[in-house]
């Protein structure tokens, strides 16, 4: 590293070049006028000044080497793991699917919601082989059935909010079960179900069909925690059924009961599957 506080030996060789020979140069002049009445420089002595002034006339600084500055590399823009760390870096950014990064590098394909005031991470649940994602409260003369379209996801701890029904709506029919819709609600205290929470309200008649809840991960990259548990609870629990496929991907609960619930009893956390 150069020392910007003293001259580099070239420049420093030069000055000391150029002072000695103004000294011998105006050394030599001195002499010249001390003694200009009784000596006259002989073609010798003007050949002498005419060299020292030739030399330091054509003395020339040896170049200085280019000062190098060291490269910054700029910092990558990291991925985005939030649907809010994505609204700020591309601000234009409006609701829908886009690509988050689990833990900033594992790709995972996620709803944005709110993305113009509080963004918001969503699931989208596209499979529907098994009856597609639903939960479902049964009575003797029918059933309401909640739809799930999209579930509320913590991206960190991709822990599902079963209470959060922003993509939830009300089936106009469904198999096997009469569906209870419109006016027909008003009769009803509870008119929907929580994610992964099957409700049966059969007045102790055998011969109503068991509320149920289907949870199915088929189409994105996720399955399902199988440290998961289970419990009932309510009026009259007599019959119970809560599985969950080999694969991971469908859980199945059932439950008979006048006004009995099984739902997951801790988090419904869900599993990063590598493709």
């Amino acid at each position: 590293m150069i020392d910007e506080r003293s001259p580099s030996q070239p420049l420093l060789n030069w000055l000391l070049l150029i002072g000695g020979g103004l000294v011998v140069l105006a050394f030599y002049l001195g002499y010249v006028l001390l003694n200009q009445n009784t000596v006259t420089p002989d073609k010798a002595e003007a050949t002498t000044v005419a060299l020292i002034a030739t030399q330091i006339a054509t003395l020339q600084p040896t170049s200085l080497p280019p000062t190098r500055f060291a490269t910054v590399t700029p910092s990558p823009v990291p991925l985005p793991n939030s649907c809010a760390m994505l609204k700020q870096q591309q601000p234009t950014a409006e609701d829908g699917e886009y690509t988050l990064y689990l833990r900033g590098k594992t790709a995972v394909p996620l709803y944005c919601y709110n993305m113009a005031t509080k963004p918001q991470e969503y699931l989208t649940l596209p499979a529907t082989t098994t009856g597609g994602n639903f939960s479902l409260i049964s009575y003797p003369e029918g059933a309401i059935v909640t739809l799930y379209e999209k579930v509320r996801l913590n991206p960190s701890s991709l822990i599902v909010d079963p209470t959060d029904m922003t993509f939830a709506t009300l089936a106009d029919s469904f198999s096997g079960y009469n569906a209870l819709i419109g006016e027909q609600l008003a009769n009803y205290p509870v008119a929907s179900s929580d994610f992964a929470q099957a409700t049966s309200c059969n007045r102790n008649q055998p011969d109503a069909p068991l509320g149920r809840a289907n949870v199915d991960l088929t189409g994105t990259p996720f399955v399902l925690n199988p440290a998961i548990r289970f419990s009932s609870f309510g009026g009259e629990v007599n019959e119970t059924i809560n599985e969950i496929s080999a694969d991971g991907k469908v859980m199945t609960l059932a439950v008979n009961g006048r006004c009995g619930i099984i739902q997951p009893s801790n988090p419904i956390q869900l599993v990063y599957q590598q493709p």
